[in-house]
């Protein structure tokens, strides 16, 4: 019997189900040619850079010149007019504070100090900045409160233990310049005559500086902040004194627990002194340690950079069963620990790090796990070109 040749186009038969092909995603790879070419372009851009920074170091050198001429003729047309008495700058009655020990506050140099502090006409302010540099003055650690307070500042608030809200931002007297030469000014006589404020009095004044560092008004005049507390830092403590270190860094650490990450990005960064990095390394890797869970048994300072690599001390698992917001605060704490304590010094720890890390926050889901990877593949970049570098590859 002959076979009957199946028809193909038969409308009886049921069609077989349509199988869409996923396309899977490229797998990331690094473009050399294009990273050399980049990095002529970047060559090529930092060097016009520095022409150009030498060519606004003329300008301004010669601008500052024109400002400080023009300071100068002003001092004649705007002549220092101090309070008269009667005339109520500073008001001891409505803080806290007792300043009994040290009642005048009609001093001269004082007296101009205060007023600096609330001098609306930022020229004015600027005139009695120049004459309070110029009269080899230094305010103690009472007329540096008495400022803070004139501008409406709570001294128990600034160092009380829990975070309370820092008036200072309510004081309408104070303006971005007043907030600038007052701390500049003490700097200055931090710096130059540190006889003037014992230990307790400049890890006190360090403290007030950390709680106004998260004041939403004065967090935006971070750089006097970060010179000011250097400065009462660096010559507060000593380098080879852990214990005073420790001592100092544990009482932030304490107060700042929740807002630590900012603070040690906002004060500390980029580092400047011995002193201040033995502070942050503390501060960094006690967070880093307290993120992992890993409390037991915790050196104050880490003596070997392996110390810090986060595959040798958990597994995918343990942030699996945490927050996701755990990696988060994890990636942001090691991105800049990575560059201040050079981890690229050992490439395949950190090529193992990034891996690691890498796997983990692709499949997050929050929001922010786009930024994460692209600070992993920043390391990534980094570690590629000091591999070259160290290789002596020429471009």
């Amino acid at each position: 019997m002959p076979k009957i040749k199946k028809n193909v186009n038969d409308e009886n038969k049921c069609p077989k189900k349509m199988s869409v092909k996923k396309k899977s995603k490229p797998v990331f790879k690094f473009d050399m040619k294009r990273i050399l070419k980049d990095r002529q372009a970047e060559g090529e851009f930092w060097k016009k850079n520095a022409e150009l920074d030498k060519e606004m170091k003329i300008v301004d050198d010669l601008f500052q010149k024109e400002v400080n001429n023009t300071i100068k003729q002003n001092e004649d047309k705007y002549p220092l007019i101090l309070p008269t008495v009667g005339y109520v700058i500073f008001d001891p009655s409505k803080f806290n504070e007792n300043f009994e020990k040290n009642p005048d506050v009609t001093g001269s140099h004082l007296q101009q100090l205060l007023l600096m502090s609330i001098e609306e006409n930022e020229l004015k302010a600027k005139i009695i900045f120049n004459n309070l540099m110029k009269s080899n003055w230094s305010p103690v650690f009472e007329d540096v409160q008495r400022t803070l307070s004139n501008w409406g500042a709570d001294l128990n608030s600034l160092t009380n233990s829990t975070l309370l809200k820092c008036e200072i931002q309510d004081c309408e007297n104070m303006k971005r310049h007043n907030f600038e030469l007052v701390m500049n000014f003490i700097s200055y006589n931090i710096l130059k005559n540190n006889k003037k404020f014992s230990e307790d009095e400049l890890l006190t004044l360090a403290q007030y500086i950390a709680k106004i560092s998260l004041d939403r008004f004065c967090g935006q005049m971070i750089n006097v902040i970060n010179k000011l507390f250097s400065a009462c830092i660096e010559t507060a403590l000593q380098e080879d004194d852990d214990t005073s270190i420790i001592t100092f860094a544990q009482g932030l650490y304490s107060q700042f627990n929740n807002k630590l990450l900012k603070m040690v990005v906002t004060l500390f960064l980029p580092l400047e002194g011995n002193i201040m990095k033995k502070v942050y390394t503390y501060l960094t890797f006690k967070l880093y340690k307290s993120l992992l869970e890993r409390t037991n048994n915790i050196s104050a300072f880490p003596s070997n950079i392996q110390e810090w690599f986060v595959q040798d001390l958990v597994d995918k698992e343990f942030f699996n069963r945490r927050p996701k917001r755990l990696l988060y605060h994890l990636i942001r704490l090691l991105e800049h620990v990575v560059i201040v304590f050079d981890l690229y010094s050992d490439e395949k720890k950190l090529s193992e790090m990034y891996d690691f890390l890498n796997a983990l926050a692709k499949p997050t889901g929050i929001s922010d796990s786009l930024k994460l990877v692209n600070i992993l593949d920043q390391w990534r970049l980094g570690l590629f070109r000091l591999h070259v570098n160290r290789n002596n590859v020429l471009f």
